[in-house]
């Protein structure tokens, strides 16, 4: 009985004080935020006037708090967007509180004091993160909890494949190759963009089956791509610059022979003309094809020929139905040419190691403070820019995807085998 009274009290004084820091908690983190800006040297001095961010409205959603401020002249967007990890960090420096929302989750038909013991670790392991964006005032996001470390592969539908999940409501992101036809990927070795690679196909594989043409680049030697040698979608596939060549060139000599057939029809574009084939050029690390690397002259001749095709098609390619997908590790000067680049209105890039790094592929700062999380990218188009978690594919994903498009290359369908080793050595695949 004692006991009993005495829980039923502790309990609503601990229900009591987090209703009442509950009812607190935005004006707290409004009023931090801004002491944050004064302490971060963000303020303007005007004469004898110290000139403030202002705060004009706030929000709260599921996901945590949107605070917008009308920012003081002489700043801009940037100066804030620097600060950002300053103001991630004085906010999760404070004493953790339990909510009235956290003590409603609680069953009090277990052991309460069980659950209060893991709901106060709990908190003490919580993080707030913050995302910034500017629409004429700057508009600050608190998130309550982390974006997921991993997203499990789900497939896209047609034209469009996953990207990932953001942070606002675990919204799916999809990227469309109808809308926008090309891709460039950059990040740290082992981040995650041979992981989009296999998901972006396995996708185009799973939804248009018939109608996906893919031209394959794998400069790692064969360890990503191998797996589609043999399926029916893939026209040719090289894993050597001298075999990258090769399968340029059949892309580019089909692009243009497309090109030809939409001027004898007099359309403008496949979706003018009816034309349903869809062509995706995916190059694995693109870094091997830089010219400056190169040891011989025959070897660089060779490059820039793959990089004059890579471009070509960058520039000609949208209209004629040819896609091209771009990666590298290694973003630096002109490792991606900048026709490609220019040209291709999506970005996803992961970690890098600089914010020069970050700017070869994003032309702006912030993937060198990405957090070291596996899949964690920026997803960037012309309008709008986004951090999210790119689904994980498995092998086994892999596997029972292609499975039923493997053929003999003599249009036979191969029966269903175990997973096999990846193979290493270079094969180029040609449709007769």
């Amino acid at each position: 009985m004692f006991f009993e009274i005495l829980t039923t009290s502790l309990m609503g004084g601990i229900a009591l004080k987090a209703f009442s820091k509950s009812r607190g908690m935005s004006s707290n983190d409004s009023g931090k935020i801004q002491r944050i800006m004064s302490l971060a040297g963000l303020n303007v001095r005007d004469g004898k006037d110290t000139l403030t961010a202002q705060l004009v409205k706030k929000k709260q959603y599921e996901w945590g708090w949107e605070y917008k401020f009308r920012i003081p002249l002489g700043r801009s967007f940037t100066d804030y967007e620097a600060k950002q990890h300053v103001f991630e960090d004085g906010l999760n420096n404070r004493r953790k509180h339990i909510t009235f929302n956290d003590l409603r989750q609680m069953d009090f038909n277990k052991d309460l004091l069980l659950q209060l013991q893991q709901l106060w670790k709990a908190k003490l392991t919580e993080q707030k993160e913050i995302e910034l964006s500017y629409d004429g005032l700057l508009i600050v996001r608190v998130y309550d909890k982390p974006l997921a470390k991993e997203v499990p592969y789900t497939s896209g539908k047609g034209w469009r494949v996953p990207v990932g999940v953001t942070r606002a409501m675990n919204e799916f992101k999809y990227h469309d190759f109808e809308m926008v036809p090309h891709v460039v990927l950059g990040g740290a070795t082992r981040y995650g963009k041979s992981n989009f690679i296999n998901s972006t196909i396995c996708s185009l594989v799973q939804c248009e089956p018939e109608h996906t043409k893919l031209y394959l680049i794998d400069l790692k030697g064969g360890v990503e791509l191998c797996d589609y040698e043999n399926i029916k979608q893939t026209i040719s596939i090289a894993y050597e610059p001298h075999d990258a060549l090769h399968t340029l060139q059949l892309a580019y000599d089909q692009m243009r022979h497309i090109q030809r057939e939409l001027k004898r029809r007099g359309k403008k574009n496949v979706q003018e003309a009816g034309i349903k084939e869809r062509y995706f050029v995916v190059i694995d690390e693109v870094g091997e094809l830089n010219a400056a690397e190169a040891v011989t002259k025959e070897e660089k001749r060779l490059k820039l020929e793959c990089q004059t095709l890579m471009s070509q098609i960058a520039r000609l390619g949208a209209g004629l139905g040819f896609r091209l997908v771009v990666a590298t590790q290694y973003p630096v000067g002109d490792v991606i040419p900048r026709q490609v680049k220019q040209n291709a209105d999506a970005k996803l890039c992961f970690r890098v190691q600089s914010a020069v790094a970050s700017r070869v592929v994003l032309d702006a700062e912030g993937a060198e403070a990405l957090p070291m999380v596996k899949g964690r990218a920026i997803y960037q188009t012309a309008d709008k820019r986004e951090i999210l978690q790119t689904p994980l594919i498995t092998p086994q994903i892999i596997h029972d995807t292609i499975q039923p498009n493997i053929i003999d290359k003599k249009g036979e369908r191969v029966e269903e085998t175990a997973i096999q080793p990846r193979r290493t050595d270079t094969v180029t695949f040609e449709e007769v």
